[in-house]
């Protein structure tokens, strides 16, 4: 278990490491270069290959404060390779401390909907999918269709526009933000895939990327789609090289939205460390028309 800057949670959880590419986002993923740069240590002996770790299913429980953790940071939970039997003993660790809040993330919600089929989603986990551009919106429909009790969405690395309308029923989240790499770098990668452009204002240190203005919409939709559903909205950043180089405020706004909303979706007596502003930020965020 270990402490993450993904602001969103607190800390990662990898019963599991590896995974294999299925669409857009994963083509720069930060995992496969993370695991491949110490293939053959202690930590990743195989690399970015599946790697299952049941030593560490017993870590949930040694940590006593309720926290939120983002469930296979380095993998996909719902991977094919990953055998249900080893999911089973996954969600047995997970029942078995229930004070956390588990945010599990997948970018194939067609296994999950098998293996929930004939299974319950433990009450302390947010399923949710990635969708990185339209083309991957099929995955909420997917989604919605499983019953658990907050379902979100990461529309992030935000390499397109994604039009969420009439697609957030049932959906408690969403995520957004824009890729963050070194490949950014490149001006070909950067005009492909990235929500900003460089800043040449100096006195904006140190946010030295500034939002695209063509693709400002992409995060102002969003939050405009949640905001019309009643949907939590979360904005992790608007990227570039590094991951704080654009900052994360859409039209002056740090957007810090959770479920909380949705009735026992977080722990008891628990607060996030970004959530003491989140109400004064929705209440102050544009309304949709």
């Amino acid at each position: 278990m270990n402490n993450t800057e993904i602001n969103w949670s607190e800390l990662t959880w990898n019963p599991a490491s590896g995974c294999e590419k299925v669409s857009a986002g994963c083509k720069y993923c930060y995992a496969e270069g993370l695991a491949e740069n110490k293939r053959g240590t202690r930590a990743f002996p195989n690399g970015f290959e599946l790697t299952l770790r049941p030593h560490k299913l017993e870590e949930p429980r040694k940590i006593k404060r309720p926290s939120l953790i983002f469930t296979n940071s380095m993998s996909d939970m719902f991977l094919e390779s990953i055998s249900d039997d080893y999911r089973d003993r996954v969600f047995d660790a997970i029942r078995a401390a229930p004070h956390h809040r588990y945010q599990m993330l997948t970018k194939r919600p067609e296994v999950a909907a098998r293996y929930f089929s004939t299974r319950s989603v433990p009450d302390s986990v947010w399923l949710g999918v990635t969708v990185e551009h339209q083309l991957t919106a099929d995955r909420i429909d997917i989604l919605r269709r499983i019953d658990a009790r907050v379902r979100f969405l990461s529309v992030e690395p935000m390499v397109g526009h994604v039009d969420l309308a009439g697609r957030l029923d049932g959906i408690h989240w969403v995520i957004g933000g824009g890729e963050s790499g070194s490949h950014l770098s490149d001006p070909a990668i950067r005009l492909q895939r990235a929500m900003v452009e460089p800043n040449g204002d100096r006195g904006a240190y140190p946010y030295p990327w500034k939002p695209r203005a063509d693709r400002y919409h992409w995060a102002t939709d969003l939050r405009d789609a949640c905001l019309k559903q009643g949907s939590a909205f979360w904005w992790k950043q608007w990227g570039g090289p590094t991951p704080k180089g654009g900052g994360r405020k859409v039209d002056g706004i740090e957007h810090d939205g959770m479920p909380t909303h949705v009735p026992g979706a977080m722990p008891a007596n628990y607060t996030h460390r970004e959530l003491a502003n989140a109400k004064r930020q929705l209440e102050l965020a544009p309304r949709a028309s």
